[in-house]
């Protein structure tokens, strides 16, 4: 991921809570800015630091449609005026998605 303007727009989810880290900005001049970034359970349904991107009424399961709210969140990171992006270090919340354990899924990533 490269490129320049006012913010980076992550979008994503929590599974099984709502975890939080840190991602680390770098930019071609070799400097570095740390935000934490975080993302509300997808059954939670209200943002943590952020947007509700969207919310469907339903999930499809093993077992077939489960009516249950779900939401899909965008977590915004300010950049530096003038500068350029060279790459993002995404936050490290857990390994893997493991039933039970809280985990981190990051769908998307673009500057605008």
């Amino acid at each position: 991921m490269s490129g320049s303007g006012k913010t980076l727009g992550l979008i994503g989810t929590g599974d099984y809570g709502s975890p939080s880290g840190t991602a680390t900005v770098t930019y071609t001049d070799g400097t570095t800015e740390s935000h934490t970034v975080s993302f509300a359970d997808w059954w939670a349904n209200a943002a943590t630091g952020g947007d509700i991107l969207t919310t469907v009424p339903y999930l499809n399961n093993s077992g077939g449609q489960q009516n249950q709210r779900v939401s899909l969140y965008y977590a915004p990171i300010p950049l530096q005026a003038g500068k350029t992006v060279r790459y993002l270090t995404l936050p490290d919340i857990s390994n893997g998605a493991n039933k039970g354990e809280a985990a981190m899924h990051i769908f998307s990533v673009a500057i605008g």
